[in-house]
């Protein structure tokens, strides 16, 4: 992958399953929405078909035969058709009668009275249109070209959707007889309401399955959440870990999906603390092995540099001395670096360390040194506590008071302070030698470096050792100038009191 291409993230459990869930409800969304359309509105169908057959039975309850023989339609009342005919229905004189005696109304406003699917659907206006004929096709009343459905026998309501003058409408008709008379009621109904009443039933449903889906979705989500609480408390067990911790994670607590990873992260655990052992085992052995002959070496020196009197032999013998001293003062570093990794300590090795009583033994086995070069070594010390390594804690200071001696012009000043600010507790050094430049602070941190202007006595190892021993306790190595004059100012600024590490 090129440096510029950008990484792809990859999704979430959490995403995950919400995507694999969603599609199987969408799609039960829509099943269920189907399956309730044909569960309502089939029997809604046949409801408004009953109406209209209603219509036709009360249509032909108006058919009479007339003195004459011929059939006639009853004139009703205006209103809409009603369902039975009147107690007191008579024949209307002749001219005044359907059929061959009258021109009958063609049609028939449903809305003329409100009616209970007005109520529910006032927004829906229907019209029937009726015929009245005979099976050979001749009408005694109503509207001439309103198509008939076939049928197959005597009181039979036959149904079908048809298009008559540019209107949608549901025709029944109904075969019958009437005094021994075959004939034909047909009545067509427009179809608003019906259309009407199925999109507010659908939209209803819409929205309630809906409003499910997105409860449903919800419920998931939140029970996803809670399946997921034992990994991110296992993150958490990770994320808040020490960095010296290399024990094996607990395995009680953890899920039966997760418990492979968990298992194979303790495996790498356990064996990057077997070689930081093994390291550390052979760091020690080297060190250890240096000392020996580095001993002997510098005491048969002495004793060469006793037995001979040549002064050149002298000069020669006193800078193997200070070499082999220079070799001894880099073996017990590069010692003392291996032991301060963060990752060679237990929780169990912190303890409380009062710092003014470190200040105080670490001045007492430096003030020699410091005589011996004039050096003012002084102490400003306020009580301050922390949780540390104490052998740790005199290591760094030893190698800031050490490199704080060495770059220290005779006569000079260094004074070891520590105390609390703003409720943290530090430690400094500070002394009025020549300081360290801005541009080079970061630089003096590394392992063997240098800086300029440097003695050349120095291994370049003293401040690399205070930076990781600081790193070890969550402290903060700063390199300052010094409060007066010219000088650096060593500070070390652990955590507050009750920080979690």
């Amino acid at each position: 992958m090129s440096a510029g291409a950008k990484l792809r993230r990859a999704p979430s459990i959490r995403g995950r399953l919400l995507g694999y869930l969603l599609l199987p409800l969408v799609i039960l969304l829509v099943a269920s929405i189907w399956a309730d359309h044909r569960t309502f509105v089939t029997p809604m169908y046949e409801a408004f078909d009953r109406a209209l057959s209603r219509a036709a039975v009360a249509i032909t309850a108006h058919l009479e035969r007339a003195p004459d023989g011929q059939l006639y339609l009853e004139k009703p009342n205006p209103g809409p058709i009603p369902m039975h005919p009147p107690d007191d229905a008579r024949p209307p004189p002749p001219g005044d009668g359907f059929g061959e005696h009258g021109r009958p109304p063609m049609r028939f406003d449903t809305d003329s009275r409100p009616t209970v699917w007005t109520r529910l659907f006032p927004g829906a206006r229907d019209n029937f249109l009726f015929r009245v004929s005979l099976p050979d096709g001749h009408t005694l009343a109503g509207d001439e070209g309103l198509p008939i459905v076939a049928g197959n026998g005597t009181d039979d309501f036959n149904y079908v959707d048809a298009t008559y003058k540019q209107l949608a409408l549901r025709i029944v008709s109904y075969h019958t007889q009437v005094s021994g008379q075959p004939v034909i009621v047909t009545v067509g109904e427009t179809v608003l309401r019906r259309n009407y009443a199925v999109h507010r039933l659908d939209t209803v449903i819409g929205l309630s399955d809906g409003i499910q889906l997105v409860l449903v979705l919800g419920l998931c989500l939140l029970g996803i959440t809670i399946a997921l609480r034992p990994i991110n408390r296992l993150r958490e067990r990770i994320s808040h870990r020490q960095p010296q911790s290399l024990q094996p994670l607990p395995l009680e607590p953890v899920p039966s999906e997760v418990r492979p990873l968990v298992q194979s992260l303790n495996t790498l655990l356990v064996t990057v603390r077997d070689a930081a052992q093994a390291q550390q085992h052979f760091l020690t052995n080297a060190a250890h092995q240096l000392r020996t002959p580095l001993t002997g070496l510098k005491a048969q020196l002495e004793v060469l540099a006793d037995e001979t009197g040549d002064a050149a032999q002298q000069e020669r013998i006193a800078r193997l001395q200070d070499s082999v001293d220079r070799l001894a003062h880099t073996a017990n570093q590069l010692l003392a670096l291996a032991r301060a990794e963060p990752s060679t300590h237990s929780p169990g090795d912190f303890a409380e360390v009062r710092l003014e009583h470190l200040i105080g033994t670490v001045a007492d086995s430096m003030l020699d040194r410091a005589i011996a070069r004039n050096i003012d070594l002084g102490a400003e010390c306020e009580p301050a506590h922390v949780r540390g390594v104490l052998w740790l804690l005199h290591e760094l200071l030893i190698n800031l008071l050490d490199n704080a001696i060495r770059h220290t012009p005779d006569g000079g000043r260094i004074t070891l302070r520590c105390g609390q600010h703003d409720g943290a507790p530090y430690l400094e050094v500070e002394d009025s030698g020549p300081g360290i430049p801005t541009a080079e602070r970061e630089r003096v941190r590394e392992r063997f470096y240098r800086a300029a202007g440097s003695d050349g006595q120095s291994s370049g190892l003293g401040l690399a050792i205070v930076e990781e021993i600081a790193r070890g306790h969550h402290a903060r190595f700063l390199v300052l100038d010094a409060h007066e004059g010219t000088g650096a100012r060593m500070r070390v600024e652990f955590p507050p009191e009750g920080t979690k590490k």
